[in-house]
């Protein structure tokens, strides 16, 4: 509902508009029984897909191509909806669509009050049969008026609870809006950001976690759609490191003591509980994120006073959570890594952005970098 936002480089997926109703359909005919050969493709619209063999259209998709092309949010403005005639067997939702004095008519076979999925007694799908082929239609036409509002409602329903389509009737009833509040808080509720004002406080905002729903929303999370989530936001290519361990340090009353005038001591057991040292080592504490090869621009947009990094670690933080702890390694490419010079548009800061000289070409990426996540939120806090 992954998710589907104003992501730079990405499109939301919510906001569906008119021209969407253009996309094609290829149809190509076959040469023989082994087709060697193809003719030329020739290409139609949806809508004129649709006019031509309406039979491969379910009743929800050919509505809501009529509601695109005409650009109507009501669907009982976008169609008119009549029933079929007669009473054989209907294989298909939708069995014509056809404009007449320039508004769309749909044959349905899904839904009527006469017809083949009728609801009224047969004598009335007998009668309107019986005037039709009299030539006079009124019975017919006023039987279509009057279900037309009911087909509509139940239309409506339908959109009501897909929030896909949903999405689509808001933007036709209003362009200037991506997402219709209701389907902004079902994404966000399904990345468990969905508390008001919670998403906000994010610097990588919530367009994101709206975009990549779906990945969000899938438990226990793991390192294979963090991966694919910052990769795809980025661009870039992405490989995480699993249980790349972190010292964790030890509160007072957790480290060991040997008994003293002041009291008996703690930790202190040979081989049961006693360790040496304020931090432990946590193999399963941290993750590492190596990023690249990048290019020297890519590279400096991802130093921790840069405002790229600062929305990665936001992100990556949403997926994460407190539990883990991450770190961010920009790895340049080899022909990319500049002179070690001392200037004043980009100065080289040690452990950053700066390498000794080689002789001759470097061999190897320089993977040297790597940023912890909470001194790229500390320096974000500062700016």
């Amino acid at each position: 509902m992954m998710a589907t936002s104003a992501i730079p480089g990405q499109t939301s997926g919510l906001e569906p508009s008119a021209p969407a109703v253009e996309a094609t359909v290829e149809v190509t005919a076959q040469d023989g029984a082994d087709a060697v050969a193809r003719a030329p493709s020739r290409r139609r619209s949806l809508l004129q897909t649709l006019v031509e063999d309406p039979a491969r259209f379910g009743f929800d998709a050919a509505v809501a191509i009529l509601m695109r092309a005409t650009g109507q949010a009501d669907p009982g403005e976008a169609v008119r909806f009549h029933a079929a005639a007669g009473l054989g067997f209907v294989a298909s939702d939708v069995m014509a669509v056809h404009k007449v004095e320039g508004r769309f008519r749909a044959t349905m076979g899904l839904i009527g009050l006469t017809g083949p999925s009728g609801v009224l007694p047969r004598p009335y799908t007998d009668t309107v049969d019986s005037q039709e082929r009299q030539r006079a239609p009124a019975l017919a036409e006023f039987l279509n008026v009057l279900a037309q509002r009911p087909i509509a409602q139940f239309v409506q329903a339908g959109i009501k609870y897909q929030p896909h389509r949903a999405a689509t009737a808001a933007a036709l009833a209003d362009r200037s809006s991506a997402a219709t509040p209701g389907l902004r808080d079902i994404l966000l509720a399904l990345t468990g950001y969905g508390t008001p004002h919670l998403a906000s406080r994010l610097a990588v905002g919530a367009e994101p976690l709206m975009f990549y729903a779906g990945l969000f929303s899938a438990w226990p999370r793991s390192a294979d759609p963090l991966a694919a989530i910052v990769s795809d936001w980025l661009g870039r290519t992405v490989e995480i490191e699993q249980f790349a361990g972190a010292w964790l340090p030890l509160d007072r009353d957790e480290v060991s003591l040997l008994p003293s005038g002041d009291g008996l001591g703690q930790f202190c057991r040979l081989g049961v509980d006693a360790a040496i040292g304020n931090r432990a080592w946590d193999v399963q504490a941290r993750i590492i994120l190596h990023v690249g090869p990048l290019d020297l621009p890519g590279f400096q947009s991802m130093l921790p006073d840069r405002d790229l990094l600062r929305r990665v670690t936001s992100l990556v933080r949403a997926y994460l959570g407190f539990e883990t702890d991450f770190a961010v390694n920009p790895i340049l490419a080899a022909a990319s890594v500049p002179a070690l010079e001392i200037k004043t548009a980009a100065p080289p800061r040690l452990g950053w952005n700066s390498w000794l000289p080689t002789t001759g070409l470097r061999q190897h990426n320089a993977s040297e970098a790597l940023f912890e996540a909470g001194l790229i939120e500390r320096l974000g806090e500062e700016s």
